[in-house]
């Protein structure tokens, strides 16, 4: 911290906020958090606590007795979270998970902003979601939620591209919710292995975002989509991996003339809604 960077005071009355799962060593929401807090002179200061799925239940009601600012959640106690909150958002309610939670004067609720971040950031650059044509990559947590989040926010025509969909997957729950709910609806669930479909799938879409954790360290010279001329120059695309900066999908995709962009958009636009929440400041201010 150079000696023009605002320092955290802490103090007798400083309030603990922090993020619970595992693995969360290197996560960026601590520099996030902290240069927010004592820019806008927030007296509290944002902590990492390792937490693994069985203890998870268990360290966010300790962290409640504490009157916690903030509690986010992330892998893999996002399902067990639901039981510590009086009250869930709409997003959370269809995916059964929760990444937020704020006390409220009516209690502790329950957020899941991650679709809402992803999506709230995403339109900036694609538009609204209304009219629009989306192709989602993947089915696990976070395809769920920008899926639900997606159609209250208007969409109504997305293409799902997952594997094995014989499978008992969660998303077919929140599919099968989000249709009741909105008879307009159109989803269609396509297979990775059908290339003809997939390939039809991204010439037609608008709007595509890769879910998935293809890319990431480990795979990353690996893509969803199996030839860089199935893009057209017309998707907005979009990645929820960060790290790298670049994966080979983004990289295919800017190579077709897309205007493509890495998942810090989804990390930076939850932790606006959040910290909104926590503390009713604009992050960026």
């Amino acid at each position: 911290m150079t000696s023009s960077e605002p320092s955290l005071n802490i103090n007798g009355e400083t309030r603990i906020a922090g993020i619970v799962g595992s693995p969360i060593k290197h996560s960026k929401s601590l520099a996030i958090y902290n240069q927010a807090f004592a820019r806008q002179a927030v007296d509290a200061v944002y902590l990492a606590f390792e937490t693994c799925e069985a203890e998870t239940i268990g360290r966010i009601e300790a962290l409640k007795n504490l009157d916690a600012l903030l509690i986010n959640v992330t892998m893999p106690g996002k399902h067990q979270a639901l039981a510590c909150v009086d009250h869930v958002d709409q997003a959370a309610a269809y995916v059964q998970a929760v990444n937020t939670i704020v006390k409220q004067d009516d209690g502790w609720w329950g957020y899941n902003t991650d679709g809402l971040g992803f999506w709230q950031s995403a339109c900036r650059h694609c538009g609204h979601l209304p009219g629009q044509k989306i192709t989602i990559f993947g089915t696990g947590s976070t395809s769920r939620v920008i899926l639900a989040q997606a159609v209250l926010m208007g969409a109504r025509q997305i293409k799902l591209v997952g594997r094995q969909w014989q499978r008992p997957l969660a998303i077919k729950t929140v599919i099968e919710k989000l249709r009741a709910d909105f008879p307009d609806l159109a989803i269609t669930c396509l297979d990775l292995a059908e290339d003809d479909q997939v390939k039809s799938a991204l010439n037609q879409a608008d709007i595509v975002v890769q879910t998935t954790s293809v890319g990431m360290v480990g795979q990353v010279n690996q893509s969803v989509v199996k030839e860089a001329d199935w893009f057209s120059p017309h998707n907005y695309v979009f990645d929820i991996i960060y790290e790298p900066d670049q994966t080979v999908f983004l990289g295919q995709a800017k190579g077709r003339g897309c205007q493509a962009f890495n998942g810090l958009l989804m990390l930076w636009g939850q932790a606006e809604i959040n910290y909104q929440l926590a503390t009713g400041k604009n992050l960026l201010a």
